[in-house]
């Protein structure tokens, strides 16, 4: 049967040698596949042509090799950024976005099918809602398909970093998320470094700093509100995880001489915009190496909250580097193609 097969995409490097020894074959057959799989991204055995006749159908037959599918691609002509709308085996749909900015290219991956924590002003989960985790397959999956349409297309040659923040929070499918980083890690497999890869949380915790100890990622917090009050009216989440212990585990996370901790915050105007409330995000941050990402909402039908102008924005924006925080603002990419993480899934759907 075909479901009781392993996804030769869901195997580590180890895994990998471990079942081809299984099959009577030798070692080095797994570095051969790998080579075929994450270097030149060919995800059919009867195309890898420096294996034998015999080893293409032994492993055609011996693994299943399931990937996501390609549904649909928008392309956003703002900020030349490409959407990708995955179908998964049970028919799921599931977002990746391809980003190209200077000369680099960052791929968003989805860790989930919709997400528990329903964040009032995220599509994912306020109206997706949770469907199920991902395998690490699913997530690996998206940077080999999304990598290689790229190629095929001539619209790109490599990826430069690997973001987890598209649909779902890593560290509640944080086994398939970690095994799938160090799919994308090893040095047989996609030989990214780890300092090339930001794994992004709303706070689900405890555990934070010993994930990324284990990993070697960056860390990225959605931290969006800087009092209990307000990120519990609309984060769920923290009426579990609240400010105070989620600050003490970020003072656990060990960042070496030139890490920071990404501070994600999400400007909804008249809600969280003001110089009150930026400085209530200075004295929170105060003791923790971050950098501050301000990001601009976008007003959808799905949570109706007002922009912020561009001289809120940029007041925010002054006062805390006054303070000597480092801070940028974000623009979202594909907002012409509704790019917003959740919101091309959902329209789909």
């Amino acid at each position: 049967m075909e479901n009781n097969k392993k996804n030769i995409f869901d195997l580590t490097h180890e895994e990998l040698k471990a079942a081809l020894n299984e099959m009577k074959q030798q070692p080095f057959r797994a570095k051969q596949l790998c080579d075929w799989i994450y270097k030149k991204l060919i995800f059919d055995p009867e195309q890898m042509l420096n294996l034998s006749k015999n080893l293409r159908e032994t492993v055609s037959n011996g693994f299943s090799w399931y990937l996501p599918e390609i549904e649909h691609v928008a392309h956003s002509k703002s900020d030349n950024s490409y959407k990708f709308l995955l179908k998964t085996n049970d028919g799921k749909l599931i977002e990746s976005i391809f980003m190209t900015d200077k000369g680099r290219s960052t791929i968003c991956v989805s860790c989930m099918i919709g997400c528990p924590l329903r964040c009032k002003f995220c599509a994912t989960g306020s109206q997706i809602g949770f469907v199920r985790m991902l395998t690490p397959a699913e997530i690996a999956g998206q940077v080999l398909v999304t990598l290689r349409y790229m190629k095929e297309k001539g619209l790109a040659q490599r990826v430069s970093s690997i973001v987890f923040m598209g649909m779902g929070e890593p560290l509640i499918n944080k086994e398939a998320v970690k095994k799938s980083i160090y799919l994308l890690t090893h040095p047989e497999c996609f030989a990214l470094s780890p300092s090339r890869i930001s794994v992004s949380t709303a706070g689900f915790g405890p555990g934070i700093a010993a994930f990324i100890e284990k990993t070697g990622v960056r860390l990225a917090v959605s931290l969006h509100f800087p009092t209990n009050k307000l990120r519990s009216q609309y984060m769920p989440v923290n009426k579990k995880f609240p400010l105070e212990d989620l600050i003490a585990e970020l003072k656990k996370v060990k960042l070496k001489k030139r890490d920071y901790i990404l501070i994600e915050y999400l400007l909804l105007g008249g809600i969280n915009d003001s110089i009150r409330h930026a400085q209530q995000l200075q004295k929170l941050i105060s003791n923790l190496k971050v950098k501050v990402n301000l990001i601009p909402y976008n007003p959808t039908e799905t949570f109706p909250a007002e922009a912020s102008s561009e001289e809120v924005i940029n007041n925010f924006a002054r006062y805390l580097h006054k303070k000597g925080i480092f801070t940028s603002v974000r623009r979202s990419k594909g907002l012409d193609v509704d790019g917003g993480c959740g919101q091309f899934a959902l329209k789909k759907q």
